[in-house]
């Protein structure tokens, strides 16, 4: 009996120090936490994310959600397209209370640096953008788009087309007004269709057919051909050598008042022209007729020579 309350007393007495052992073991270990709350305590090279953006900017974030970006960013679990992708990391603008120089303003940036930062996605679409004559010109990316308050659903323009283009080509707006034109200004054409403004490699931003021709043939095919007899000029010169290509006082955008002048221009004898002259028959001193009523296929003729049917 005596020697059972011996060892009991002295389980008792080394208790404690099992007790404080176990804690020192427990206190040399790393404690594990949530890697959820980790994120959210310390920002990622830091981004703060949409939600703390929208707090400021209420307006523009509750817009932005019918935005094609935000789109984007809903489509790859929120991890696409959002603030931050635009206008950079976020934290140091919060923290100091809204100062604008601490984040990528695009209505105070250049338009190369605007181009830069639109480019780093649209890079694959617009790939002639900084060789354009848009660009050389200082025309941005924002001058003609706006991601947070477009006019247009399509492409996000600031202002639909053809207002947009008329607000820098004067010029071409009028040609639009004249009595034959296409129809640009009734809304059946875009600018767009013919012209790519972020940059081709043709002469005025020319888009091209399937042949690298003129864009025109795209809409008037039966000039493409190929014809056994092609009208040179349609290879050489192109469809503008005989058509204005926006409007004119003349039937067909022709560029002269009647047709034989137009081919006359060509087809007179001299030796500053390749062209055959009209032949000594062709008396329009005491006869006027025009030219296209014989040679009706002026185009191009699998037939004729001579652009007969």
């Amino acid at each position: 009996m005596r020697r059972w309350l011996t060892f009991a007393l002295l389980g008792l007495a080394l208790t404690p120090l099992f007790l404080r052992s176990g804690d020192v073991k427990a206190a040399q270990q790393p404690q594990q936490v949530p890697a959820q709350h980790v994120e959210s305590a310390t920002p990622a090279d830091g981004i703060v994310g949409s939600e703390t953006c929208a707090l400021c900017h209420a307006e523009v974030a509750k817009k932005f959600g019918a935005n094609p970006h935000s789109e984007l960013a809903l489509m790859h679990g929120g991890k696409g397209v959002t603030c931050e992708s635009c206008h950079g990391p976020g934290q140091a603008h919060v923290e100091s209370g809204g100062d604008k120089t601490k984040i990528f303003d695009f209505l105070t940036a250049s338009p190369k640096a605007v181009d830069a930062r639109c480019l780093s996605c649209h890079l694959g679409t617009h790939a002639n953008f900084d060789r354009s004559a848009h660009a050389l010109a200082g025309v941005g990316c924002t001058s003609c788009h706006s991601s947070h308050s477009p006019q247009t659903e399509l492409h996000l323009l600031k202002v639909a087309e053809p207002k947009l283009c008329y607000t820098c080509h004067t010029d071409v707006k009028a040609s639009f007004s004249q009595p034959f034109h296409h129809k640009v200004n009734e809304g059946v054409l875009a600018c767009s269709d013919c012209h790519d403004p972020h940059g081709t490699l043709q002469d005025k931003l020319l888009r091209t057919a399937a042949d690298q021709n003129a864009i025109c043939t795209k809409c008037h095919a039966e000039t493409l051909g190929p014809f056994v007899y092609e009208h040179p000029p349609l290879k050489t010169e192109g469809c503008t050598s005989c058509h204005f290509p926006h409007g004119s006082p003349n039937p067909r955008l022709l560029t002269r008042n009647n047709v034989n002048s137009l081919c006359l221009q060509c087809h007179t004898a001299s030796m500053n022209f390749t062209a055959p002259g009209t032949p000594s028959f062709h008396n329009q001193a005491n006869q006027y007729q025009s030219c296209t009523t014989c040679h009706t296929q002026i185009h191009g003729s699998n037939a004729n020579a001579d652009f007969f049917k």
